[in-house]
């Protein structure tokens, strides 16, 4: 039914300032048309120690990625995974501004979809919508939560909910259009590679 291409990312960070903490972990994930395609995930060592509370969130440590390659690394085959497809983030807004402008220009963000098309749900954080939507029971089998690769995959159930929510109401057209006037982001801050 839909022919677009999305590649859903996600990232786990030191901390919640895209100025003064660091990526440790970055995930992607395609959808392609209508199903759940090709997955890429990768540690990330952040140069700078993680602090406790990051850890207790997450689960990554200092220790995990001692041997990672640094987002410098990381960028290039975030980018080359992700060529042609449109970005797609659960708050894009904090994931564009740590992978930055270099990374990508504009993103769709998840939670403000969720918002306009699933207002009754308690919140409309990634977890939270996870169980409202039921999502567990279309997964092949256990995901986590709060690791990139895992979040990822529920922002992209997220996604589909989204869309078949908005096929239900207004038919098949329109999707694209509709997404980007209700969703699109952009970076607010440029991080340097």
């Amino acid at each position: 039914m839909f022919t677009e291409r999305y590649a859903v990312v996600d990232v786990e960070t030191t901390g919640f300032s895209p100025s003064n903490d660091r990526i440790v972990e970055v995930a992607c994930v395609l959808l392609d048309g209508d199903g759940i395609g090709p997955k890429w995930s990768t540690l990330v060592n952040p140069l700078i120690s993680i602090p406790p509370y990051a850890t207790a969130v997450h689960g990554i440590t200092d220790g995990m990625v001692a041997g990672a390659p640094a987002i410098p690394s990381v960028l290039p085959e975030l980018r080359r995974f992700c060529r042609g497809a449109r970005i797609v983030a659960h708050c894009a807004a904090f994931d564009l501004s740590f992978l930055g402008a270099e990374f990508a220009r504009e993103a769709l963000c998840t939670m403000r979809l969720a918002r306009v098309l699933f207002p009754e749900a308690p919140n409309h954080k990634n977890q939270t919508l996870r169980d409202f939507l039921r999502i567990d029971e279309l997964l092949a089998g256990p995901v986590g939560a709060h690791r990139a690769l895992d979040d990822a995959v529920v922002t992209a159930h997220v996604l589909l909910a989204c869309r078949r929510r908005f096929t239900e109401r207004y038919g098949p057209g329109g999707w694209s259009q509709f997404a980007r006037s209700k969703a699109l982001v952009r970076p607010f801050i440029s991080r340097a590679a």
